[in-house]
């Protein structure tokens, strides 16, 4: 068997996974120690609580381990992590309720976010805790493109890639994501 650097640094993703299809336990633990932060962050962005988060990483994990020989190297790893750790998330809000299928009108949601409103001096300290707040009633979907888009910085393309959708859809889906998200913000900051 290979001695791996201690860091990984030196070996690329998709070899990793090719030695991990393998059955190289080693180089599977190197892939996740570089990976595990990243995918930390984002499902934990995605669920309620760090309960749900744990059983979400866990799961990406293990399917990324049981599925090493399906990377294909077309996509960056991370792209490829964050689709399997999408799925298990939606897999544990399946059958759920509380995660609200609405389609309210764009002015609805521009008014709602304070468009048009005077300017209140205090909007340039949004404080992290009032984000966090705001971010959390947000609907799965909407807190997926954000992240994905805002946090992880992913282009269009790469977003629509990993939801799945066209970038039209993805345009029209981050859009109302940010507008939802404006007006839970404004809602924090004036107690509704």
């Amino acid at each position: 068997m290979e001695h791996l650097p201690c860091e990984g640094s030196l070996i690329t993703d998709q070899e990793l996974l090719l030695q991990a299809a393998s059955g190289d336990a080693n180089a599977f633990e190197v892939f996740v120690v570089r990976h595990r932060e990243a995918v930390w962050r984002f499902v934990r962005s995605l669920t309620r609580d760090s309960a749900s988060a744990e059983d979400a990483l866990q799961d990406t994990f293990l399917s990324a381990w049981r599925d090493a020989a399906g990377f294909q190297g077309n996509q960056s790893a991370i792209g490829w992590l964050f689709t399997i750790s999408r799925h298990a998330v939606y897999r544990q809000y399946r059958g759920r309720t509380g995660e609200p299928d609405r389609m309210e009108s764009l002015s609805d949601l521009g008014e709602a976010a304070g468009w048009g409103a005077e300017a209140d001096p205090l909007d340039a300290l949004v404080i992290q805790d009032e984000v966090a707040k705001a971010l959390a009633r947000l609907s799965i979907e909407d807190r997926e493109v954000l992240v994905l888009r805002e946090n992880h910085g992913f282009s269009l393309e790469e977003c629509a890639a990993l939801l799945g959708l066209r970038i039209p859809a993805l345009k029209s889906r981050l859009h109302r994501a940010r507008l939802r998200f404006i007006a839970h913000l404004r809602g924090e900051r004036h107690g509704n």
